[in-house]
């Protein structure tokens, strides 16, 4: 394993996923399931870093109260060290609402996050010791563009990856996309990051527009059509495994975690797609983000299936 440590720096959020039994109709309930589970996109990254066997450090902010005591505490239990995260007196811990489709596809979500826009540094609160002993720091854009700037300014030798997350939250990104290493989009995000018109361009084009802009290693993923990686000078394409869903929860972060293991054992990032789609692959045939079911075993053997 390697010994390089991953910072992960952004939402924390308790997620309530519902499973509908039947197509949903308005103005009425829908039989099926509903579970709770920790989530929020940097922390779904950083459990499923966890389950690959890495011991990744998480920043973000809980509140005072039951929900932010059992994400504290079921974070620490997968292995994750969460000693940075910061307690909110007055804040409430984040929270996500899914409606999912019978086959397993997302119906519609909302999001809770305003406790994530408490995750800043300054003189009088600096960035933690544990972040900085990190050599990899991951941040994605639930956090507020002049915490991101912050980051993007204190990173020193250390790698900076950047998750877009939305629509609506990837343009934070823009005043530092020269000072982003690695960038996670998909092509709705990477379309609003750029400004251009929706259909413009395709992933490769959007890979390389933002190549342009300094970023040395971007990846623009296209749901289950090909992604696109652009590195070295060159855009190559990449078909995600094919698998019947289950739960689509998580599928990006899962993505992120396997890409970043993979570049952790100093894999090139061809290589490191390959252990990004199989992460995403394993994530998918589960219900919610970072399974039980993803480990270095399967990974390794889904790896195989697909060789």
């Amino acid at each position: 394993m390697s010994s390089k440590q991953v910072g992960v720096i952004g939402a924390i959020h308790l997620d309530r996923i519902a499973h509908a039994d039947r197509p949903f109709k308005p103005d009425t309930s829908t039989p099926g399931k509903i579970m709770s589970r920790a989530g929020g996109v940097g922390a779904n990254i950083a459990r499923a870093m966890a389950r690959l066997g890495m011991q990744p450090t998480m920043h973000g902010c809980l509140g005072d109260d039951a929900d932010g005591a059992f994400l504290a505490k079921s974070l620490s239990e997968c292995g994750i060290n969460t000693s940075s995260i910061k307690t909110v007196a007055d804040g409430r811990t984040g929270s996500y609402l899914a409606l999912h489709n019978p086959d397993g596809t997302l119906f519609s979500a909302i999001s809770d996050s305003e406790i994530t826009s408490r995750v800043s540094f300054s003189e009088a609160n600096p960035i933690p010791q544990a972040l900085l002993n990190c050599d990899i720091w991951l941040c994605e854009t639930n956090l507020e563009e002049e915490t991101l700037l912050t980051l993007a300014n204190s990173k020193g030798d250390r790698l900076l990856a950047a998750d877009t997350v939305s629509i609506a939250k990837a343009p934070k990104l823009r005043p530092l996309l020269s000072q982003i290493d690695i960038l996670f989009t998909n092509t709705d995000e990477a379309t609003a990051l750029l400004d251009c018109e929706p259909g413009e361009l395709s992933a490769e084009e959007l890979a390389q527009q933002l190549a342009a802009k300094g970023i040395p290693t971007v990846l623009v993923s296209n749901a289950n059509k090909p992604l696109a990686l652009h590195c070295a000078g060159s855009t190559s394409s990449h078909t995600p495994f094919s698998v019947v869903p289950v739960d689509v929860t998580g599928a990006g972060d899962a993505f992120i975690a396997g890409f970043l293991y993979a570049s952790c054992l100093n894999e090139d990032p061809y290589s490191a797609v390959k252990s990004g789609l199989a992460s995403a692959s394993i994530t998918v045939e589960a219900t919610g983000a970072a399974p039980e079911t993803l480990s270095p075993q399967s990974l390794k053997a889904r790896l195989l299936e697909h060789a």
